[in-house]
């Protein structure tokens, strides 16, 4: 039988996501484009179990309407988040392999097709790191681990964290694999991300009007 996967999947709050993009995106925009984002990667779904990391009640809600389980936290920051909701996390699923990915891939229509293709590729290793970077190979847009990894995996998101999540897989002796799938290296962060789904913009926010940066 194929490994069960967990996406784990952290959100905040709409209306104050994205506050990179103030300057080509009004506040209504802003949270309405984080919520059509989210809506790729959170999808209800038969093939894994999907479960939302959050502190936020409106979220919770909405996550809940999109069959996920819930799992809420008082921590802020993605990275004490994990750290808070990585026990609870573990209790709600009895999955192979936890997968955190970000709330922000609005091409990752097939992110467990994708994930699971990677996770049934040969190996001659049990436990191993799967990551799937970003456009630019700085961050960590998905991170894949084995149920034991993830129980004592140190989360280190922010600027370099691919680097920093490869030296952790090193020290603790894991080989580290790169999921190669252009659909989830592909986040928007930066005004540079927004050329690149231009179309998915224009389509879930009509009312948008491309800006130069200031």
């Amino acid at each position: 039988m194929p490994d069960r996967i967990a996406l784990v999947i952290p959100v905040r709050s709409f209306e104050h996501g994205k506050s990179r993009l103030a300057d080509h995106f009004t506040p209504d925009q802003r949270s309405r484009l984080a919520q059509a984002m989210a809506e790729i990667v959170v999808a209800p779904r038969d093939d894994a179990d999907t479960i939302v990391v959050c502190n936020d009640d409106s979220v919770a809600q909405w996550a809940r309407s999109r069959a996920a389980t819930v799992v809420t936290t008082d921590a802020s920051g993605l990275n004490p988040s994990l750290t808070a909701t990585r026990d609870s996390v573990l209790r709600s699923t009895d999955a192979d392999w936890i997968v955190v990915a970000h709330a922000d891939l609005p091409l990752a229509t097939d992110i467990v097709r994708a994930i699971g293709a990677a996770i049934a590729m040969p190996s001659d290793e049990g436990e191993r790191v799967l990551v799937a970077t970003d456009r630019r190979r700085d961050g960590t847009n998905v991170l894949a681990l084995t149920r034991a990894t993830f129980a004592h995996w140190e989360f280190m998101y922010g600027p370099g964290s691919l680097a920093a999540h490869r030296a952790q897989a090193e020290h603790l002796g894991l080989p580290v694999i790169e999921i190669d799938d252009a659909t989830l290296a592909v986040d928007i962060d930066t005004h540079d991300d927004l050329h690149t789904v231009r179309d998915f913009i224009a389509r879930v926010l009509p009312d948008w009007k491309p800006t130069e940066p200031q």
